[in-house]
C-alpha cells in the first residue's frame, strides 16, 4: 500500500486510519504466508491447523482479514482519491497538479531506496532465514527470496531503473506495487489536467476504465481512476452523502464479499459461494483485480456513508498507524524474513510449532513498530521536506515581475 504514501487532509483523517488498517492486513497476509501458508494457497497439504481451518480461511469471507491483494487495491483507490483532493478543493488549480507531479518521484523513491539499501544490508549480512523456515512450513515460494546477492552493476541499475520503473522485487517482494503507484499517480494528474473541468467527466472515467479493460496495460491502474471518481462525487455529486446507515451497512457487506474473492492457487471458485462472480468472460487474474478493486470502492463508499465508522477510523491509534504505514509496508517483509524467521527457528524445537509462531508474532509487533516509526521520522518526513524544497528551488513558477512605475509624462497623459 502498495501503501499509498499520501496523507489525507484534515477533513479526511479517517482515511489515514483506514490506510493503517490496510497496512496491518498486508503484514498479516505475509505473516500467514510464512507460517500458515494454506491460508493463502488453499492447499490442505500445507496446512498446520486441524479441521481445515486454513483452507476455510482461504475460501470464505474470513480471508479478508489477511487479504493482501485487496489491501493493495484499497491503497490504489485511496491514492486516486487523496491525490485529487487538493485539485478539487482549489477549484481545479493547475499549479496544484504541477506541484504534486514534480514532487512525486522524490516523495516515493527516497523511502523506497532506503528500504532497498536495508534489504541489501541484511542480505549481505546473511540475516535472512526464510529458506530454512520454508523447509518446515512447506511454503516453497517464501523460501525463494534473496537467493544470491546481485553484483554492484545490477544493484545500481535496479536502484535507478528496475525498482521505480519496473517494480523489481528481488530485494523486497512488496516492491512490485511501486511502479504501479508511481505511474498511477501520473494517471491521476493527467486525468485531472485534461478533463478535470469537463462537464461530463463521468463519461471520461467510464471510457478510461473501458480502455484499460481491453488493453494490455495493468488493470490495477483502474483503482486510481475509481479514486478520482469517488472524490469527484464527494465534492460535486450527491452520491456520497453521509448519514445513511442501512445503505452503508449494505455497502460494507458488499465490500467484504467482493474484497474476499479468493486468490488461492488451488481453490476452485466454482465450489465456493463466489462462483457467480466468475463468468466465462472474466477469468484468472483479471477476476481477482476486478472484484478486489470493486470491493475497495464499495468499502470507501461505506465509510463515507457511516459517520460512526469514520469516528472509529479517526482514533489516535489508527491515525498513528496510518502515518507510519508507508514505512511499515516497505520494511515489514524484511523483518519477517530475518528477525521473525530467526526467532521462530530458535523457539520451534523447544516449544512446538504453534507456540513458536504465537511468540514470534508477539515479538515481531514491537520490532515493526520501532523500525517503522524510526523510518517515518528519519526518512519519510525528511523526504517530504526534500521534495518540497526541490520543487521550490527548481520547478515553482517565477513570480511575475512587478509593473514599472509610470513616468511623469505617462501619469499626466492618463
Amino acid at each position: 500500500m502498495a501503501v499509498s504514501p499520501v496523507s489525507a487532509p484534515t477533513t479526511l483523517r479517517y482515511l489515514d486510519g483506514l490506510r493503517g488498517l490496510a497496512a496491518a492486513v498486508v503484514v498479516l497476509h505475509h505473516f500467514a504466508g510464512f507460517f500458515y501458508p494454506a491460508m493463502l494457497s488453499g492447499d490442505a497439504y500445507m496446512a498446520h491447523l486441524n479441521g481445515g481451518v486454513e483452507v476455510a480461511v482461504a475460501s470464505t469471507p474470513a480471508n479478508i482479514l489477511i487479504g493482501g491483494n485487496f489491501a493493495v487495491c484499497l491503497f490504489f483507490v485511496l491514492s486516486g482519491l487523496v491525490l485529487s483532493e487538493k485539485f478539487w478543493r482549489t477549484g481545479g488549480s493547475p499549479e496544484v497538479l504541477r506541484s504534486q507531479a514534480c514532487r512525486r518521484y522524490v516523495r516515493l523513491m527516497l523511502p523506497v531506496t532506503f528500504a532497498a539499501l536495508v534489504a541489501l544490508l541484511l542480505w549481505g549480512l546473511g540475516a535472512y532465514r526464510n529458506t530454512e523456515v520454508a523447509e518446515i512450513t512447506l511454503v516453497k515460494r517464501f523460501g525463494e527470496y534473496w537467493p544470491e546477492l546481485p553484483g554492484v552493476k545490477q544493484i545500481l541499475h535496479d536502484l535507478a531503473v528496475g525498482i521505480p520503473l519496473g517494480g523489481e522485487s528481488s530485494y523486497n517482494p512488496v516492491f512490485w506495487t511501486l511502479s504501479i503507484e508511481l505511474f498511477g499517480s501520473f494517471v491521476v494528474f493527467a486525468l485531472l489536467a485534461l478533463f478535470g473541468k469537463v462537464r461530463h467527466r463521468g463519461v471520461v472515467y467510464l471510457v478510461a476504465l473501458g480502455l484499460l479493460s481491453v488493453s494490455e496495460l495493468n488493470f490495477y491502474y483502474a483503482g486510481f481512476i475509481l479514486g478520482v471518481w469517488l472524490n469527484d462525487q464527494r465534492h460535486h455529486g450527491g452520491l456520497l452523502r453521509s448519514g445513511r446507515p442501512w445503505l452503508g451497512i449494505g455497502l460494507l457487506a458488499g465490500a467484504v464479499l467482493l474484497g474476499s474473492f479468493p486468490t488461492a492457487d488451488v481453490i476452485s471458485v466454482d465450489e465456493t459461494l463466489y462462483r457467480f462472480l466468475k463468468p466465462d468472460w472474466l477469468g484468472g487474474e483479471r477476476a481477482i483485480q476486478v472484484w478486489h478493486l470493486a470491493g475497495a470502492t464499495l468499502l470507501l463508499l461505506a465509510v463515507f456513508a457511516l459517520p460512526g465508522l469514520q469516528r472509529g477510523l479517526s482514533s489516535r491509534a489508527l491515525r498513528g498507524l496510518g502515518a507510519v504505514s508507508f514505512s511499515l509496508y516497505l520494511l515489514h517483509f524484511l523483518v519477517l524474513g530475518s528477525f521473525s524467521c530467526a526467532l521462530f527457528l530458535a523457539l520451534q524445537p523447544r516449544l512446538g510449532y504453534h507456540t513458536a509462531v504465537a511468540l514470534t508474532g508477539l515479538a515481531t509487533v514491537p520490532v515493526l513498530a520501532l523500525v517503522s516509526y524510526a523510518m517515518y521520522r528519519l526518512v519519510d518526513l525528511p523526504g517530504i521536506r526534500l521534495a518540497q524544497r526541490l520543487y521550490n528551488q527548481f520547478f515553482r513558477p517565477a513570480a511575475p515581475a512587478p509593473a514599472a512605475a509610470p513616468t511623469v509624462a505617462e501619469a499626466l497623459r492618463s
